[in-house]
């Protein structure tokens, strides 16, 4: 684990230093839930990485993206992280990553296309996920 990693359950402190000028479009910001996932190779051994965190909770959260082989991927590690803010009950997440969510889209409009997607365990995740929502957005 690098150092300058907040350990699992702590909350990473934050710089308070901008840009003078810059105005915050989002005014409720610290309600969204922001994610992340990384992939890098060390040794000759992929290794991906994927965070989670609720500004307003005070939650950050590593999550296992559970890749290996062809799936241990940064896709899978974006996908992962967005998947377990849903699973959570998260309705705003913001990432840097625009690929998960073209995917999840596809999931939810054409499920037959990812039949045998490689990142197929996720997808029924998110599937079994979106169908047992109390949310109107997925019915």
């Amino acid at each position: 684990m690098c150092s300058n990693r907040p350990a699992s359950g702590e909350v990473a402190t934050l710089s308070h230093h901008s840009k003078p000028g810059l105005t915050l479009r989002i005014t409720d910001w610290k309600f969204w839930t922001y994610t992340d996932g990384s992939c890098h190779i060390q040794e000759g051994k992929t290794f991906t990485e994927v965070g989670v965190y609720h500004p307003s909770m005070g939650k950050s959260s590593l999550v296992e993206p559970y890749g290996a082989g062809i799936t241990n991927t940064i896709g899978r590690a974006e996908l992962a992280a967005i998947s377990a803010a849903i699973a959570h009950g998260q309705n705003y997440i913001a990432t840097d990553s625009l690929a998960p969510f073209h995917q999840i889209r596809k999931q939810v409009l054409y499920p037959e296309k990812h039949r045998h997607h490689v990142q197929g365990d996720i997808f029924k995740l998110l599937s079994n996920t979106f169908c047992n929502s109390q949310s109107h957005i997925f019915h």
